[in-house]
């Protein structure tokens, strides 16, 4: 019986840590590259729903580590001007 091995492609995966420019709340983001495949990904503030965006080959990962900081309880609203 033979068996087909598939090569996973070779992820460099990186992360860092981000405060929210909007509540100050701060999550590590674990990104996932890949040479020739990155785009842009965007990811979400997991306190107020604040849109980052960074290149990456697979929608990035977030893990909140502090609440955030600015005492309210809103959605971060994007405006259009």
């Amino acid at each position: 019986m033979s068996q087909s091995l598939t090569h996973e492609p070779d992820f460099e995966r990186s992360t860092f840590i981000q405060s929210c420019a909007y509540c100050g709340a701060r999550f590590e983001v674990l990104v996932s590259r890949l040479a020739g495949s990155d785009e842009p990904e965007d990811y979400d503030c997991p306190e107020c729903g604040k849109r980052y965006t960074t290149q990456a080959a697979l929608p990035p990962l977030v893990n909140l580590r502090s609440r955030r900081r600015d005492g309210k309880s809103d959605g971060y609203q994007e405006t259009m001007f």
